[in-house]
């Protein structure tokens, strides 16, 4: 049999088995979407079972891990896709992600660092660097990242506004006056971001603006009742407001709410 003929032979199995990995992988992206995450958990094994390469399938796998807040296993699916295919759009970044939220705040900051190289202009990888050297007490480095974050930050996620993030760590330096600006334009941005509001209705209530920070306060808990201390604070503000019967319901639902 001639050699070209024997190659095709030989590399027929393998072009199927990656056509039926893909065919998995997008089965299980659609059962994903349809918030079925058991199926598509299981579609996605099977794309890796057919393909060890697929690191659009172990990313998948990650994901949904991750989804369910099961931190450690989404780590080894995440490593696998950003060795896999280092390139793959946020693979690194979530393995990165992964490590800060486990605590390994050194581990993960190579990763970071290798993501930002090939993705310059994503805002959420310098936001997670900048929590990780915050983690390793390093202050003037994470203020850096967390401005460089700021700078690149657009209309999105606004939960994961890098903003909100570099306005806490302000406001835990002490530096209370200075939180401010970021974290008025991270409301600005989005009024309707729940952790916007609270961490600024936070800062203005430490500063003794009673009045403004209830606002925010008030605008927090409307947006997402279950967060305790949104309540709290709003019943400190209440408190200082002379809102006796209002600071009472919101400290008694915060403490009912605390876990």
């Amino acid at each position: 049999m001639p050699r070209i003929a024997l190659a095709i032979l030989c590399l027929a199995p393998l072009a199927l088995a990656q056509q039926t990995a893909d065919e998995s992988y997008r089965s299980g992206m659609r059962l994903f979407a349809e918030k079925q995450a058991e199926e598509a958990l299981a579609a996605f094994r099977r794309a890796v079972e057919l393909s060890p390469d697929h690191a659009k399938a172990w990313a998948a796998i990650g994901v949904v891990f991750a989804a369910r807040h099961e931190y450690t296993a989404a780590e080894a699916p995440f490593h696998r896709a950003c060795t896999l295919d280092p390139a793959l759009p946020d693979a690194c970044l979530y393995y990165g992600r992964i490590l800060y939220l486990e605590d390994r705040f050194a581990d993960a900051l190579p990763v970071l660092r290798s993501a930002a190289a090939r993705n310059p202009n994503n805002p959420e990888i310098y936001r997670i660097e900048a929590l990780c050297l915050e983690g390793l007490g390093r202050a003037q480095d994470a203020e850096e990242q967390f401005r460089r974050a700021v700078g690149l930050a657009h209309p999105g996620n606004a939960a994961e506004d890098p903003a909100i993030d570099y306005g806490v760590f302000l406001y835990r330096a002490g530096r209370t006056e200075d939180a401010l600006g970021p974290l008025q334009g991270a409301v600005e941005r989005d009024a309707t971001s729940a952790r916007a509001q609270l961490e600024l209705g936070c800062a203005l209530l430490a500063l003794g603006r009673a009045d403004n920070a209830a606002a925010h306060l008030e605008r927090a808990v409307a947006l997402n009742p279950a967060v305790p201390r949104a309540h709290l604070l709003l019943g400190k503000a209440y408190q200082r407001l002379g809102k006796t019967e209002a600071a009472q319901r919101e400290l008694a639902q915060g403490s009912r709410t605390v876990k």
